[in-house]
């Protein structure tokens, strides 16, 4: 980084410092610890010493802010960097805004099932589910926390996500309403565990055990550690949800 750029903004650097502790909340005497250097060169530096990036200073800032000197120099320095962090509460956009946004990311349909305290078979359909370990093998799946499915996913302790098949669109319709009676004349195996497997309309499913659930806004998150299943056959076909339309992934299929 050339002199020139230090010396147009001499004041930068300390008010980019000053910015980055306030929002790790850490004093100037904490981060001179962490930085190995003195309390008073580091309030040099806030008052608005220069700090060459090519310095042991320089270095010994970025490592302590978890950055690279690259980085560091191109955030303080670079032609129209704000010299402190923004600021302020910020505004969520509308639902309306939030689902057209989200409608752009296609993603698998799985009906996610399990049993109540009868022994009554329930499920929901649910797009918003994605692996999270391979070591131990874990998957999260979110739940509106309104659905009497979480309630009896809680009970039960175990659910089976089925990974539903092209062609499935209207079972993920009758799923996703409020019909009374989503399993009227639908044909299901019991799993290992005797959850409904939807055996007839998915390429796969997965069992699994309730390991935690954590708060998500109007839904909830629950991990699932999965121990039981069946993947998917040579050239079978998912059904696809993209920008509130079903489908399927031919090209996937055709390079498999």
């Amino acid at each position: 980084m050339p002199r020139r750029a230090v010396s147009q903004a001499p004041s930068r650097f300390g008010e980019f410092l000053q910015a980055r502790l306030a929002e790790v909340d850490r004093t100037p005497a904490e981060f001179a610890a962490e930085a190995g250097m003195s309390v008073s060169h580091v309030y040099q530096l806030l008052r608005g010493d220069r700090a060459d990036p090519r310095s042991t200073t320089f270095h010994k800032v970025a490592v302590a802010l978890g950055m690279s000197d690259a980085a560091l120099a191109h955030a303080v320095y670079s032609e129209g960097a704000p010299a402190r962090a923004p600021t302020g509460p910020a505004t969520p956009v509308d639902k309306a805004t939030f689902f057209a946004i989200m409608s752009a990311f296609p993603s698998g349909v799985t009906v996610v099932t399990t049993l109540d305290d009868t022994g009554q078979p329930k499920g929901l359909t649910c797009t918003a589910i994605c692996s999270l370990s391979a070591d131990p093998p874990l998957l999260l799946v979110c739940i509106d926390r309104r659905s009497s499915t979480l309630d009896a996913l809680r009970y039960s302790g175990r659910f089976v996500v089925n990974y539903l098949s092209a062609g499935r669109g209207e079972l993920s319709n009758r799923f996703a309403s409020r019909e009374p009676d989503r399993w009227a004349n639908l044909a299901w195996r019991p799993t290992r565990h005797g959850l409904p497997w939807l055996h007839r309309d998915t390429l796969a499913y997965a069992e699994c055990v309730m390991v935690s659930e954590t708060d998500g806004g109007d839904h909830v998150i629950v991990v699932g550690r999965v121990d039981g299943g069946q993947p998917p056959a040579p050239g079978t076909q998912p059904l696809m949800y993209f920008r509130r339309g079903y489908g399927a992934w031919r090209d996937q299929v055709r390079g498999a």
